[in-house]
């Protein structure tokens, strides 16, 4: 649950910080709701993107500190 709410989070940063208005006067509103609900899905995907690719970094740094303990172990008598 909490890598959701991270990447929640984190896609929620990215749509209020970087994203534009994309208002534009001769849409209809119903039209710049659904524009601003799929950049917002967009971000969340996003944001899911970076917490699964750290996720993935951190896992394999601790399988490789897990090794190197255990080959230091092994060769301590």
């Amino acid at each position: 649950m909490r890598p959701v709410l991270l990447a929640g989070g984190l896609g929620l940063m990215w749509f209020v910080l970087v994203q534009d208005g994309g208002e534009s006067g001769d849409a209809p509103t119903w039209g710049i709701a659904i524009i601003l609900a799929a950049r917002l899905v967009a971000d969340f995907v996003g944001g899911w993107i970076v917490v699964s690719i750290l996720r993935l970094f951190f896992t394999i740094g601790r399988i490789g500190l897990a090794h190197v303990r255990g080959q230091r172990r092994q060769e301590i008598p």
